[in-house]
């Protein structure tokens, strides 16, 4: 381990960890000490106290480091807390019994809350709920607030509305199929998973007539009762079947079938196919890499009250369009759809697809306007909607995308892309976060105007100070092996998303040692995907938070970024972009969580029966998969052997939600 040694300024308002580096003392292969300073206020007066920090990131494994070393793991910065944690145990049995054919799931029992033996697979985590409201629930039945958890043979439904008291209410699984992602609708009522097939030798196509098994598929399953979901509607798409997906229900759209007119709203999805331009099955069909399917009579043909013969005729999911990027613009790099997040632009108004594409970067693709003739195979929609790109290397001969434009970094194609880019920590963009809202310094839009610091002016129309409201996109790589980096977190300017900008970037913080003992400037990737990022939400105030695998959890602030840049000449020109900028903002780390079982037992792995076979996530804990951040500030963490944690940081405690932890109390 490194041990780090942190001055924590009292007098600050706001702790900010910043890391500056002030020397590095050999204490043998794995250990090192050195010195960051902790600050908000640059007051030398200050009354301080020194707090150790250990860098949780060990590449080597030898007699001082095991991975799979639990509690040599359980590793924080101070401010951040556990709050609660699940293992996810339903009524005690890792799998339904064998005569329930399930197309619905089973009800949990609060009794089996942290007690063996604990299922294990963790991966995606949604929430969704009245948050602000406290998540009351009302005598209509709705409010509320829940997560849903996808858990490769089945998913979770919690409720969350106390973040100190979570509760395990049911869960839906699935016999062979590989549910990696889950969505769910605004009003909690409406969840989609997907059956992937990439792996095909751990998650073979069932040969079974169980309704609820399958590979290559998304499903709907009906949770308007979170104690017996129902899958009511599927959709079948070899030959990869999709890794990600979205959802959006569209009450603006006026279709011209009278049929579908008739309905209030309609439901979109959106695939992010891993392997675009496949032949689909037999057909000799290429399908593109981002698919768009429009549901129709959706809400009302999902009745979980419906006989099996009503449920087939309603498992309608009709391909509406279709995107991949044009070869011309990737700079010779792969094009691999990760990943799709649906987002309405809150300055253009645009309901826009932020699709994670590999080397050819981040695409946004508008899709506002469906068209009323499907168009499946994206010869136009939206394939001609793309508004903006962002990849490290010049992706047109003029322009804002040209050799002299503003969207991309100056770098060479090789810089960027394939095994070259990757050891600089460029390329493979596996997922991007846009912010829901815009930022002035830390201060949303929507927060009360008195609050604003005065270069925020009277808010984004302001004649002169408007030019500080700026929205921001992160997006990141995901590498299963890399010798010289772990990648850089990129937060892009996405004020105008047809002119998208680079303002900062961030990797792990620290150094590393190498086998030959000597150090080196970056952490990296011996295998096994182990400390690469992978997802990530944003909160409030700048915060935002990433997972990245067996490095745990960790939160940097991007509130100062436009306020820190450095311009050339001191001119501030967004209008220019990249050449413009003399030097980069920084990104602020404020600190990680490493989750590592429940912290009141000595032994959780053997006490909750931890799966420390399951190789896919190495053998390890923490092996964290998926985040969502709950803003009355709560983070809650899906890891993929032990469950599911919530997490505060100190920064984010807000004095009207307050959930101090329930469990006892330990010496630590």
């Amino acid at each position: 381990m490194q041990q780090r040694l942190l001055v924590k300024d009292s007098g600050a308002a706001d702790q900010v960890i910043t890391y500056a580096f002030v020397g590095l003392v050999i204490v043998s292969l794995l250990s090192a000490t050195a010195y960051f300073a902790l600050g908000g206020d640059d007051n030398e007066e200050a009354d301080s106290v020194e707090a150790a920090w250990v860098d949780p990131v060990v590449e080597i494994e030898d007699d001082q480091h095991s991975h799979s070393d639990l509690l040599a793991h359980r590793l924080q910065t101070d401010n951040m807390q556990l709050i609660d944690y699940h293992n996810l145990n339903c009524d005690g049995n890792v799998a339904p019994p064998a005569e329930l054919d399930n197309v619905a799931g089973r009800p949990c029992y609060p009794e089996y809350k942290n007690v063996g033996p604990t299922p294990g697979d963790s991966s995606e985590i949604s929430i969704e709920g009245n948050f602000m409201e406290d998540c009351v629930k009302h005598p209509d039945g709705t409010g509320g607030c829940y997560a849903y958890v996808s858990s490769y043979n089945q998913f979770e439904i919690l409720d969350i509305s106390k973040p100190n008291n979570i509760t395990l209410l049911s869960t839906y699984y699935a016999e062979v199929g590989r549910m990696i992602d889950i969505k769910v609708t605004p009003d909690n009522n409406w969840v989609l998973v997907n059956h992937e097939l990439t792996n095909s030798d751990l998650d073979p196509i069932p040969q079974d007539d169980d309704a609820n098994s399958g590979a290559n598929r998304l499903d709907v399953i009906s949770v308007v009762n979170k104690n017996e979901p129902i899958k009511v509607a599927e959709w079948n798409n070899p030959p990869a079947g999709f890794h990600n997906q979205d959802m959006h229900v569209d009450c603006d759209w006026e279709p011209a079938n009278p049929l579908w007119a008739a309905e209030e709203c309609h439901l979109f999805l959106y695939g992010a196919d891993p392997y675009p331009e496949m032949v689909e099955g037999d057909s000799g069909t290429f399908y593109k890499g981002t698919q768009i399917f429009y549901v129709p009579l959706g809400f009302e043909s999902w009745n979980p009250m419906s006989t099996d013969e009503q449920q087939n005729d309603s498992r309608q999911i009709l391909r509406w369009g279709g995107s991949s990027p044009e070869p011309d613009t990737t700079c010779g790099g792969s094009i691999f759809n990760h990943d799709n997040v649906f987002h309405i632009h809150p300055i253009t108004g645009q309901k826009l697809l932020y699709v994670s594409y590999w080397d050819a970067g981040l695409r946004i693709v508008d899709v506002s306007n469906p068209p009323n003739i499907p168009d499946p195979e994206g010869v136009s929609w939206p394939q001609n909607n793309e508004v903006g790109r962002w990849l490290g290397c010049p992706s047109a001969s003029d322009g804002w995308y040209g050799p002299a434009g503003g969207g991309h970094a100056n770098m060479t194609s090789e810089e960027w892309g394939g095994s070259s880019g990757a050891l600089n920590g460029n390329g493979w963009i596996h997922y991007a976060v846009p912010y829901d809202h815009l930022l002035c310094n830390g201060a949303k839009d929507t927060d009360p105007m008195e609050t604003w610091d005065a270069e925020c002016g009277t808010g984004p129309e302001d004649a002169e100070f408007g030019i500080n409201w700026r929205h921001l996109t992160m997006i990141a790589p995901e590498y299963g092996t890399n010798t010289n980096h772990t990648g850089y977190i990129w937060t892009i300017d996405t004020t105008d998303p047809a002119k998208p900008f680079l303002l900062s970037k961030w990797k792990l913080p620290g150094s590393s040692i190498l086998p030959d003992g000597t150090e080196h400037p970056h952490h990296y990737i011996p295998g096994g995907y182990i400390y690469s990022p992978h997802n990530g939400d944003t909160g409030t105030n700048g915060n935002v938070y990433w997972t990245h695998y067996h490095a745990g959890n960790w939160v940097t602030d991007h509130s100062q970024i436009w306020n820190d840049i450095q311009w050339v000449d001191g001119v501030v020109a967004p209008e220019i972009g990249y050449p413009a900028i003399e030097q980069l903002a920084e990104t602020k780390t404020m600190g990680y969580f490493l989750p590592s079982g429940p912290t009141w037992m000595e032994d959780p792995k053997e006490t909750l029966g931890y799966d420390m076979a399951d190789c896919w996530a190495s053998c390890m804990i923490p092996f964290d998969w998926g985040l969502q951040y709950d803003p009355r500030g709560y983070l809650f963490i899906s890891e993929m052997v032990s469950g599911v944690y919530v997490v505060q940081m100190d920064e984010d405690k807000n004095p009207n939600f307050v959930y101090p932890p329930l469990y006892p109390a330990t010496d630590e």
